[in-house]
């Protein structure tokens, strides 16, 4: 159980809000005002037609949720069964599901539905493949924010899905200070980047934060937004404010619609974030990526949560673990940079807690699936 840790994404309506999002333009771009052209032109109206969702290889699948939303979106008489749900392991030829319906509806919704579940199941099998290699190390693999942008969400519930973790979901959620971030100080500071003390940096964020929470700011609706206009990340920082009592988050939300700030306020609703320890803005997570094991040293000085070691070879890791050990056991150690299948066993092996893989949503081999006709 990690002491502090990121906002864990389930599928919830802000998760599905963005999914609708990205399907209204997956229908749009396929058959924008003029519909099937092949279909119309080969297939009666009135053919019934029943397929299967075939996997054609073995892994891990997700996106369970988005068959009924894609059959829906293309036709209210189509119907999906799922047989298997997320977060399960498939072999090659197994049936997943099928829908049944009007023929050409089935024929728009195939290749919706296909890539839909190839990229979501891909992230999960992919990343369940790094989750197995570290499987008895006590080091736990996050994902990124390398994610194809507007699928952020998505992305990281099929991480989920694959047994991994989420790390930070945007910029709003934590503090994160990288390498530009001390690079583009050691500049202001007429330093070298390698001398620019990240402790300093830990420290101007704890002051930062405090004087946001000191400040503090109420949140204020706009009563003239619509649906169509709300986004999910209002939903997600409502509910910790509303949750919380937090200033800096309500300032953060202050000019966001209201709809989806209802909506996170209905009673039992879900929404990504739950009500986290890590707020107010004083108890946000605060991690700093270093470079170096001088610029380690330093950053340990000043107690992060979380440690960033970038690009440190497994020799640095265990050196580090081994420093960390003597001076703070509550500080979590983060390995990034490089990490591959080939290596990720050996880096775990160090002692780190956290191992961050870019690959397990930029990399993304799309699961192989298909549809037939039964």
């Amino acid at each position: 159980m990690k002491k502090k840790d990121f906002q864990q994404i389930k599928w919830c309506p802000a998760v599905e809000d963005d999914f609708r999002t990205i399907l209204d333009q997956a229908v749009r771009e396929d058959v924008e005002s003029v519909g099937d052209l092949t279909s119309q032109a080969t297939v009666p109206e009135d053919t019934p037609g029943f397929a299967s969702i075939i996997s054609r290889s073995a892994g891990v699948f997700a996106g369970e949720p988005t068959v009924k939303l894609i059959c829906s979106a293309v036709s209210s008489d189509l119907k999906s069964v799922m047989e298997v749900k997320d977060g399960e392991k498939i072999s090659a030829g197994q049936r997943i599901g099928s829908i049944s319906g009007p023929a050409r509806a089935i024929l728009q919704a195939e290749r919706l539905v296909l890539n839909f579940l190839a990229r979501l199941s891909g992230v999960a099998t992919m990343t369940n493949l790094y989750v197995e290699a570290v499987s008895g190390t006590g080091a736990s693999v996050y994902d990124t924010r390398k994610t194809l942008p507007g699928w952020r969400l998505l992305d990281k519930y099929a991480v989920q899905c694959g047994g991994g973790k989420n790390h930070r979901s945007g910029l709003y959620e934590a503090i994160l200070i990288k390498d530009n971030h001390l690079a583009l100080a050691a500049g202001q500071a007429g330093l070298k980047h390698f001398d620019y003390n990240p402790a300093e940096a830990v420290q101007k964020v704890r002051e930062f934060l405090r004087e946001r929470d000191e400040k503090g700011s109420s949140v204020s609706l706009r009563p003239d937004c619509t649906p169509r206009t709300c986004r999910t990340r209002a939903a997600i920082l409502a509910a910790v404010a509303g949750a919380t009592g937090s200033p800096v988050v309500g300032e953060m939300i202050s000019q966001t619609p209201c709809y989806m700030i209802a909506r996170a306020r209905e009673k039992g609703a879900e929404v990504p974030r739950e009500p986290a320890t890590n707020f107010p803005a004083q108890g946000v997570i605060i991690e700093v990526e270093v470079d170096t094991l001088k610029q380690y040293e330093l950053a340990l000085s000043a107690n992060p949560d979380i440690i960033l070691l970038d690009n440190m070879t497994p020799e640095m890791l265990r050196t580090a673990v081994e420093m960390r050990n003597a001076h703070n056991s509550e500080i979590e150690l983060e390995a990034s940079g490089g990490i591959t299948l080939a290596n990720i066993s050996e880096v775990a092996k160090t002692g780190v807690e956290r191992i961050s893989v870019g690959a397990l949503t930029h990399s993304v081999t799309y699961f192989d699936l298909g549809l037939d006709w039964e």
